[in-house]
């Protein structure tokens, strides 16, 4: 779930939220401890400031901000703009996108980049096709969304300047060994062990790498796997709990904190 979470336009937060803000002198917003998901900005006209460790990064129009998860930050409108327009996406990607997100950064855990000005019109295009697909309230509403984000991404890819480097090998491997193990113990040590690191030294590359530590990812991708075995199977609660290796005491609990509903809730929301 999004920390510090206001005033939301959905019932709760499914991995995907998007918005567009046309603010005013004296908006700002402070994350001390980051959020816990991605947060990509477009600033369509006036400017912004993104505060960091290094001081404060404009954000002019026609340029992109994408921010880390856990990354300490601030942002609003900059001092003396009479507005500041922006769209704005918070979202949780899938393990195939990581690569997508490798963009070059200004400070660690945020990146800034403009794209050639012909190609504006397509990257702003697509950013609004983003947030028109979060508002729809259809069953699918999140894999369109989704689509459309990664087309999003896609685009924004392209046209890097210095296209970011590949996944860290010994990250790929552990990221795959995850996603076939979710139902048993995954321990910092067992998997540390497997790319011959240790236990601190993964940590920090898995951070790097993926924008999370390895146990906030392996969180993630259960209250991930388990939501679609929910909307898909006819398992019970507690045998998609053990499905992908949750006691099944707190699961409930734990996928409440995530969703914003308890799995039956959730289970029933899913249904045609």
């Amino acid at each position: 779930m999004i920390k510090d979470r206001v005033a939301l336009d959905l019932p709760y937060y499914d991995g995907l939220l998007a918005g567009y803000y046309r603010k005013e002198p004296g908006y700002a917003s402070r994350r001390a401890s980051g959020t816990d998901d991605w947060l990509l900005v477009a600033t369509l006209s006036g400017q912004g400031r993104f505060g960091s460790s290094v001081g404060d990064l404009a954000a002019m129009p026609g340029s992109l901000t994408l921010v880390a998860p856990g990354t300490p930050h601030d942002y609003g409108i900059a001092r003396g703009e009479p507005v500041w327009e922006i769209l704005w996406v918070h979202f949780q990607p899938p393990p195939a996108w990581l690569e997508y997100l490798a963009w070059p950064t200004v400070v660690p855990g945020v990146a800034q980049f403009e794209p050639p000005e012909p190609e504006w019109p397509s990257i702003q295009s697509a950013f609004y096709e983003v947030h028109r697909c979060s508002l729809d309230s259809g069953r699918r509403r999140r894999q369109r969304s989704m689509n459309a984000l990664e087309r999003l991404l896609l685009l924004c890819e392209e046209l890097l300047p210095d296209a970011g480097a590949p996944l860290d090998g010994r990250i790929q491997t552990i990221v795959e060994y995850i996603h076939r193990h979710l139902n048993e113990p995954l321990s910092l040590g067992a998997l540390s062990g497997r790319v011959h690191l240790s236990p601190s030294r993964f940590s920090h590359l898995f951070r790097a790498e993926t924008g999370m530590s390895p146990l906030q990812y392996i969180s993630q991708q259960r209250i991930r796997r388990a939501s679609t075995l929910l909307e898909r199977t006819s398992l019970g609660i507690g045998e998609v709990a053990s499905a992908v290796g949750m006691d099944p005491i707190h699961f409930s609990s734990r996928f409440k904190s995530e969703t914003g509903l308890n799995p039956r809730a959730y289970r029933r929301r899913a249904l045609p």
